[in-house]
């Protein structure tokens, strides 16, 4: 599956940050699991929160908003006003979603920021992000693997829906996600990559002529 989706859709460049300036985030083709610096280890964070329960698109203009407007730094979204709220109104839920940008933002000062947070063995970085208010499974291990380049799988509702085609255990979150760490050692850019084609797969036309193709290979 790894690789005929590779064969399909190519590198993703995952996860896309906003370049100096303010404008719309940049994909990375062919850095896939490459370490980030602190300004877009925190952006991916931001990302993270922005993106549950709305499209991408929408996300990026609220990424261009703060990266203009407030600035994509822990202090400068923990001390934030009411802007914030307007910067990710585009994003949705932006009352709910600001506030917890907020106080994930003082978490990370309050921790000695995004370099202090790359110390943490990953299940102890897992656990504190999931100890944070709004900071799910998904969204914890998006983090982990896109800010912090850890090995670890991240599993969406797309995930679900390719392994219920190709008939493959998806009871439970924990259960994709084991079996993607056992088919494939762990590889940050591997599992970072995998999960971008998977999304690219769902957002894109004539998946099901593909998940068929691929389920009649299997």
């Amino acid at each position: 599956m790894d690789q005929r989706l590779l064969d399909e859709y190519g590198p993703q460049g995952w996860w896309p940050v906003t370049p100096p300036g303010g404008d719309a985030p940049e994909y990375r083709v062919g850095e896939e699991g490459a370490a980030v610096d602190d300004r877009a280890a925190f952006e991916i964070v931001v990302g993270a929160v922005l993106t549950q329960n709305t499209a991408w698109r929408n996300v990026e203009k609220a990424l261009v908003n703060l990266a203009r407007e407030i600035g994509l730094d822990p202090a400068a979204v923990a001390h934030a006003g009411p802007d914030l709220e307007s910067a990710v109104r585009p994003s949705g839920y932006f009352n709910q979603k600001a506030d917890r940008l907020r106080t994930i933002s003082r978490h990370i000062l309050d921790c000695g920021g995004i370099t202090a947070l790359r110390g943490y063995p990953t299940d102890a970085l897992r656990r504190l992000l999931l100890s944070w208010k709004g900071i799910g499974p998904e969204t914890a291990d998006s983090i982990l693997c896109y800010a912090f380049t850890r090995p670890v799988f991240v599993v969406d509702a797309y995930t679900r829906r390719l392994f219920n085609r190709l008939d493959l255990p998806h009871a439970s979150y924990k259960e994709m996600q084991t079996l993607v760490h056992q088919a494939i050692a762990p590889d940050t850019a591997r599992y970072n990559d995998l999960h971008a084609r998977i999304v690219n797969l769902y957002v894109s036309k004539g998946q099901e002529g593909f998940v068929g193709r691929l389920k009649a290979e299997d």
